[in-house]
Formats: C-alpha cells, structure tokens, sequence
C-alpha cells in the first residue's frame, strides 16, 4: 500500500478536524447557556479524542501532522467564524444552520475516513488494533445530533413568522 498516499489523506482529515474543533468552540460560544452548546461541547471532546487516534496512526505510519494542512484548516475556520459572527448579528439561526451543516459535511467526511481504513486495515498491518467500525458507529450518532439540531435551526431560520431570531416581523 503506499504510505505515502495514506499519510497525505490522514494529514487532510486531521486538518479537517482542527477546522472541525474551532467551528464547535466558536458555535458553543454563540450558543452558551442553551442546550446546544453542551452538546456541541461533548461532541469536541470526542472529536479530540479522535483527532489524537489519527495522530498516533500517522505516527505508525511515519508521518508528521502536515503543518500546511493545519495552517490551511486554521485558516478555513477563522473565515467561516467571521462569516458566522456577522451573520449571527442579523440572523442567529441562519449563523447555526450555516455551522451545524459545515459540522454535518465534516462528518460525512469522518465517515468516508473510518470506512476507508477499516477497509484497507486487512492490508496494512499499522492500522491493526483500531477500532475503525466503532469509530464509525460514534460517528453516525454524531451526525444524527448535528443533523437534528441543523433541521431545527433550517425550520427556526426559514419560518415566514419570525425573523430568524425567534422575534415576530
């Protein structure tokens, strides 16, 4: 298998989710004291958690963290909060869905990893001993909570009764 191939993939997921860490800080910022920023809190600490399990692969594998990656990740986030800070002026629920769905699309693509690996693990003996379907199977409930809570705040942002920030126009 080629190493280096799959090292290049692992560093673009793991800028992803240093992209993926910063959107949840700054959403559970906007959102604190509702339910939502627990939520999105928890799903940071697994997602660190995650993130550190790619690390140690990358290191079986030889690979460092692929500081272009992180800095173009960094970058991404720092963008995409400035977008959620203005609009969140105007439009808090739009400011949610717009995040809630980066963080579903992020997730996708957790998933797209996970079963990428556990389907190549059988042939590269440095990704044994991880447990790649569990990994997927958090993943999906991960997903099913960001996809509920972006579906309530598609319905809150795009309701004609209210002008996105839960106030009658």
């Amino acid at each position: 298998m080629p190493s280096d191939a799959l090292r290049h993939y692992l560093q673009d997921h793991l800028a992803g989710s240093v992209a993926a860490l910063q959107l949840m800080e700054t959403l559970a910022d906007h959102e604190r004291g509702s339910p939502l920023e627990q939520q999105l809190r928890t799903l940071h600490s697994q997602v660190s958690e995650e993130q550190n399990t790619l690390r140690e692969i990358l290191d079986r594998l030889g690979g460092g963290e692929g500081t272009l990656r992180q800095v173009a990740g960094w970058l991404t986030e720092k963008a995409h909060a400035a977008r959620l800070l203005i609009a969140g002026r105007t439009h808090p629920a739009l400011a949610r869905l717009d995040g809630l769905e980066s963080l579903a699309l992020g997730q996708q693509g957790k998933l797209s990893l996970y079963r990428a690996l556990q389907d190549v693990s059988p042939g590269e003996p440095r990704l044994g001993g991880y447990p790649f379907a569990a990994l997927e199977a958090r993943t999906l409930e991960q997903y099913a909570m960001v996809e509920r809570e972006r579906r309530g705040a598609a319905r809150e942002a795009f309701t004609p009764e209210t002008d996105g920030r839960g106030t009658e126009r």
